[in-house]
């Protein structure tokens, strides 16, 4: 008896299995699509062309054309394509390609500060609608839509690609999905009007404090809308990621007692963008891992440099408490992506270790060189591509080491790439 009842507990468990598994969406999964199939409906001045999911309860629209003449300011995107459910949107991100495609067609890449708006027909679009049906929205899909000033998710969206809403200067604010469990700053870069990002307090895996957009898990800040004259960033915040701050335009911005990392270039802007909103960073006193001393923030345990503040004049004098130069810094009041964005930068005399593209970071068009010993340099296999010392520049050194210098500009192959060799005094800096 109980033999027979353990059989049919079984099948009633396989049973459930198989109509679990058959309502597993295909949206998720890339070989459920009949991706040479192509679907089209027309709805106003916009064209929705999709592929059917294999099944043919689904369409994912991965192209959206607009038609020439019209001008309409506002999108609904269609729950449902010739009876199939809409489910996803956008084309995904090519490993292999420079360039990634928006839903309208346009090329961006952010790292030739393309985000796909030039001749983009959708430019005119204020709002967007879209239906809760769809549970992914690809990398880059709506980047360019200059106009667009609100964007809602769909609950069941539980992952923004890369460069979604990338270069949308009109967008204020954004309210992410319920089920949301991961996102890349890189999907708000470029939106310097964004004031509020929203988020459902049901949400597991990221809260929204003090208009910043927190991870849970680990307490990193992923998205800060600095806004105002000052910006506090809010405590309990235990990292701070790379471009956290893409959209800041306060002045001044404050790490409290709790932040433990900051990682490579959390307060610039993404590359080949200007840098110039933040004039300063300041951290607290009561901080355990970092310090302010002069221009700089560095980590106490190393003595690494963590945030450089050049002056208004352009000039910056690294301090002496660094002793290490890693490419985990950021730099903030100056164009970063200027080939010499800093008119002098003096290095202290005890800096002793660099790893590139350490040196990298920091561009300028004269170069001062304070210590009798010149740092010891790491280049990794990653950073390939990069100089070891400072390049295209005029280098000043103590007179008494010229000599030494110049031989660690050869032993690293850089000698060739200096502008000009000069000395001074490093007591009186003529």
């Amino acid at each position: 008896m109980k033999r027979n009842m353990l059989t049919v507990f079984c099948a009633m468990l396989f049973a459930l299995f198989v109509v679990t598994a058959s309502d597993v969406s295909a949206a998720t999964k890339e070989n459920a699509w009949d991706s040479g199939k192509v679907e089209t409906e027309v709805k106003g001045a916009f064209t929705f062309y999709s592929h059917p999911s294999k099944d043919g309860k689904e369409a994912w629209i991965y192209k959206i054309g607009v038609k020439e003449g019209k001008k309409s300011k506002s999108l609904s995107i269609p729950k449902n394509i010739r009876g199939k459910k809409v489910t996803r949107l956008g084309i995904p991100d090519d490993p292999k390609s420079e360039s990634c495609v928006t839903l309208f067609g346009g090329y961006i890449e952010p790292w030739h500060d393309v985000d796909g708006n030039f001749g983009n027909k959708a430019m005119l679009i204020q709002s967007i609608k879209i239906p809760d049906t769809v549970e992914v929205i690809e990398a880059s899909s709506f980047s360019g839509l200059d106009s667009v000033k609100t964007i809602k998710l769909p609950k069941k969206v539980k992952e923004i690609g890369d460069y979604t809403f990338y270069g949308c200067n009109s967008l204020k604010t954004i309210i992410l999905s319920d089920n949301l469990k991961k996102i890349d700053n890189s999907s708000l870069w470029d939106c310097p009007s964004l004031k509020n990002i929203k988020i459902s307090q049901k949400n597991k895996t990221f809260q929204v404090k003090g208009n910043c957009l927190l991870r849970k898990k680990d307490k990193a800040l992923i998205c800060a809308v600095a806004v105002g004259k000052d910006f506090v960033i809010p405590d309990g915040t235990k990292k701070i990621v790379p471009f956290a701050f893409n959209n800041a335009t306060s002045p001044t911005i404050h790490i409290p007692a709790s932040v433990t990392k900051i990682e490579q270039a959390a307060f610039e802007k993404q590359p080949l963008r200007q840098n110039i909103n933040i004039k300063d960073v300041t951290v607290s006193t009561e901080n355990p891992v970092f310090a302010r001393d002069g221009q700089c923030i560095y980590k106490k345990s190393d003595k690494s440099l963590a945030v450089a503040i050049p002056d208004e004049k352009g000039e910056l004098r690294i301090s002496d408490m660094v002793e290490k130069l890693t490419p985990e810094m950021s730099m903030v009041n100056c164009d970063t992506a200027e080939l010499d964005s800093l008119e002098k930068l003096v290095y202290p005399k005890n800096l002793k270790y660099v790893t590139v593209p350490g040196f990298s970071r920091i561009k300028a068009k004269n170069v001062y060189f304070t210590g009798s010993v010149p740092a010891e340099v790491k280049k990794p296999k990653s950073a390939t591509g990069f100089a070891k010392l400072p390049i295209f520049c005029h280098v000043y050194v103590p007179e008494a080491y010229t000599d030494v210098y110049k031989a660690w500009y050869k032993q690293n192959k850089c000698y060739s790439s200096v502008n000009g060799w000069h000395t001074y005094n490093p007591e009186t800096g003529l």
